[in-house]
Formats: structure tokens, C-alpha cells, sequence
């Protein structure tokens, strides 16, 4: 009889998958290294397309190892294309550049229709230590805000030990030291991982299509791809754009399907909790903006 593990798939070359035993799941009973390629049988071919991310049923077949099934997602990403994240860090710097809140909401929006939750890290703290508007407006609704100094090395530990034991995406603009964080968490190590991403995404072999899970200690993994800091959100329908925001799903609007967008403040409870200053008017201007443009791409898309 064919001996199974469950396995984690860390990174996609072409028709072979490069696995790492799942501990949480399964007993290395192959006596394999943790780490091993696979194949798909002939049955996940035809039903399954396979994510990094995904957990898979695997079994050895004679000195080979073949995937047999892919398990119940938590979750899945369309870009990048990834499956079964944990945590989404937002990294954001305080100063050069200022924060971006136009991504951190829409980064908001996507790990609450995904069931991914946020992380927000606030680096460049040696810059500037103004930091009150996003404890006012944020801190009620994300559990872990961390504010750090990559260039200093501080307070990165309070934030390692927030991934441990997860799998989690790191997003961040340019500039805003997500290399740098990423760096101070896993060591020198992640020299080589930016080498191996950058002999993989060189011209002419997908540069945005290589997806790779990093497992900087035991059962904890980082993604970094530049696919999470897109300011596209993909598969959020304009109408439900609104049950993404806590802020607003206590509010008693005279309409159920009311969008707190096209009615006036007589009748939209969320246009007079910003009127009278208990929701931020900047964050419920910029869900307008959201609102607005999904609006439009769905209008355009079914016109």
C-alpha cells in the first residue's frame, strides 16, 4: 500500500512542485528531507490548477512522489496567484515616503474578503514618531500594529514573533523598507532569497508569475512578491465593497442596501457618523474613491 503525508507547496518550475512536510498536519513517514519535488498524478491534472500555498496529499510511488489531492483551501489570491495565507504585513513608512492609506485600505478590504488577517508595520520610526492618526483611526479594527525602525533594528522582534508558526505576505511600496524588514527578521539568509527570485523572474521567464514561500523557521513562512502591493483589488464586487469596513457594519441605515455612497446623510447613519466625526472622514472619502472605481470597472467590464 502507498504511504501518504500532507505537504506544503512552496514554489511552482514548470510541471514539477517543491513541497515541504507539513508538521502541523502529518508525520514524515517517507523519511524523506523535509523539503522534496513532486508531480501530479493523473486525476489532480484534469480537476485541480495548484497553488503555492497549498496543502496536498502526497504519496510515494515506487522512488517517486506524486501529489494525489489538493486540500480545502483557507483562502486563494488571484494575484499573485497563492493559496492558504495566514497574515498580510502592510508595510508602511512614516516619512520618505509618507504612508500610502490609499493601499492600506484597499490591502484592508482584500484580507477581510479573503480571510487573511492584517498586519500593520510602520517602519522609519527614527524619522518621525507622529504616529497618532493611524492608532486612531486603525488600531480598533487591527489587532497588530507594530511600529519598527529597520535601519536601527527596532522592535523588529515584537514583529518576527507575530509571523511565527504562519504563513504570511509581506505588501509595501517601494521605498518603504520591506526588504530591509524582511532582511532583519530571517538574517542573511534572505540574500539568497532575493538571488533565487532574481535568477527565476529574469527576462523572459514570467517576471510576474513566480510565487515562492520562504521558510525563515519551523513552519514559518514569508511571501514576498511585488504582486501584493498592487493597487488593483480583483474579484470585490462594488456592492459588498461596504461589509469590508468595520466601521460601518454597526450602522443602522434607513436602507438595507444602502451604499453610503449615492444617499444623503437623511437616510445613511455612516454619512453622519463622519458628519459628526465619529468615523474618519480621509478613510471614508478614500472608500469612496474605491467605491467609485469598482463601480466603473464593473459597468465598463458588463457594458
Amino acid at each position: 500500500m502507498d504511504e501518504k503525508i500532507v505537504a506544503r507547496v512552496t514554489e511552482i518550475l514548470l510541471d514539477k512542485y517543491i513541497l515541504k512536510v507539513d508538521n502541523k498536519s502529518s508525520v514524515n513517514t517517507f523519511n524523506c528531507n523535509n523539503t522534496f519535488e513532486a508531480y501530479k498524478t493523473g486525476n489532480v491534472k484534469k480537476n485541480n490548477n495548484i497553488l503555492v500555498g497549498d496543502l496536498v496529499n502526497v504519496k510515494k510511488s515506487y522512488d517517486k512522489y506524486m501529489i494525489e489531492k489538493v486540500l480545502l483551501r483557507k483562502n486563494q489570491v488571484i494575484r499573485p496567484p497563492v493559496a492558504n495565507i495566514d497574515q498580510m504585513v502592510i508595510v508602511l513608512s512614516i516619512k520618505n515616503p509618507l504612508p500610502d492609506y490609499m493601499l492600506l485600505d484597499k490591502q484592508l478590504v482584500l484580507c477581510k474578503s479573503k480571510n487573511i488577517e492584517p498586519v500593520i508595520c510602520i517602519n522609519k520610526i527614527d524619522l518621525c514618531n507622529d504616529f497618532e492618526y493611524i492608532k486612531d483611526v486603525y488600531s480598533s479594527y487591527v489587532k497588530n500594529i507594530f511600529f519598527v525602525s529597520a535601519k536601527e533594528n527596532s522592535q523588529i522582534e515584537n514583529l518576527k514573533k507575530c509571523l511565527i508558526g504562519k504563513v504570511s505576505a509581506f505588501s509595501g511600496n517601494s521605498g518603504v523598507g520591506k526588504s530591509s524588514i524582511i532582511k532583519n527578521i530571517v538574517g542573511e539568509d534572505y540574500n539568497i532569497l532575493v538571488g533565487e527570485i532574481g535568477k527565476k523572474t529574469s527576462k523572459g521567464k514570467h517576471t510576474t508569475k513566480h510565487v515562492k514561500l520562504y521558510e525563515f523557521e519551523k513552519d514559518s513562512y514569508i511571501l514576498d512578491t511585488p504582486g501584493f502591493s498592487s493597487y488593483e483589488l480583483y474579484d470585490i464586487e462594488y456592492k459588498r465593497l461596504k461589509d469590508y469596513y468595520d466601521e460601518f457594519l454597526d450602522c443602522k441605515c434607513d436602507y438595507d442596501d444602502c451604499t453610503h455612497v449615492l444617499e444623503s446623510s437623511d437616510v445613511c447613519e455612516v454619512k453622519r457618523k463622519v458628519e459628526n466625526k465619529k468615523i474618519d472622514k480621509s478613510r471614508y472619502e478614500r472608500y469612496v474613491y474605491i467605491y467609485n472605481k469598482l463601480k466603473e470597472d464593473y459597468e465598463r467590464k458588463y457594458k
